[in-house]
């Protein structure tokens, strides 16, 4: 289980928030390791890997020392920081911190939102009626802070920060455009986030993750 001596391990089940995580570290170019994990299986909440990660959450990355980092912000910033030219992350001060901004936006946007659209059964303990009621309020969530995201690609030119390829920022956020489509929520009238996801979907090492993800799940 250990990843000391060799690249870091990136913990992962598939087209879960740790896709996310996958596609960084992928547009990166640091070397790493694979490993998927099944959370409809329960593997998440077996020993071996509440051992790597006590959270019992993915995505985890475990580093060559076994330091192990969690939660996306941080994964996204060790990938960024360890591929500085990447682009992932800016170096230009100004444009570094507003990406960390957005970063941090749109992980509270995911857990805020996104996330109750997926588990309302389970926020609501089983009750049928008021899951439907809490989902119906989290899409209109989702909607407006994919408006808020609309408007500021719009007003830098189809990227958030104004760069000329996307950040990780953008990834994140076209991840979250593509969980819109899970959700069956309509964001046709989205032009610029629709053209950022389809930026996003059509960089190789994105489109690698992504297949690797579908052979594997």
């Amino acid at each position: 289980m250990s990843a000391a001596g060799g690249a870091p391990v990136l913990w992962t089940s598939t087209f879960t928030s740790g896709t996310l995580a996958h596609q960084v570290a992928a547009v990166s170019g640091v070397p790493f390791e694979l490993r998927f994990i099944s959370l409809r299986s329960g593997d998440h909440k077996k020993p071996d890997y509440l051992a790597v990660n006590p959270k019992g959450e993915v995505p985890a990355l475990q580093l060559p020392d076994g330091t192990v980092v969690t939660e996306l912000p941080a994964i996204i910033q060790w990938f960024a920081e360890a591929a500085p030219d990447s682009g992932l992350i800016p170096s230009d001060p100004s444009r570094r911190i507003k990406t960390i901004e957005w970063i941090a936006w749109c992980h509270w946007s995911m857990g805020r939102h996104f996330n109750p659209c997926f588990a309302a059964l389970r926020l609501t303990d089983g009750d049928e009626q008021a899951a439907t009621v809490v989902r119906a309020a989290a899409l209109k969530r989702c909607r407006t802070a994919l408006g808020f995201a609309e408007a500021a690609l719009a007003r830098n030119g189809g990227t958030l920060l104004g760069t000329d390829m996307p950040s990780a920022a953008d990834i994140f956020l076209a991840s979250l455009g593509g969980f819109a489509g899970f959700l069956k929520l309509d964001i046709g009238d989205l032009a610029a986030l629709g053209a950022l996801m389809g930026r996003v979907m059509a960089m190789p090492a994105v489109a690698a993750a992504l297949a690797r993800e579908k052979a594997h799940g």
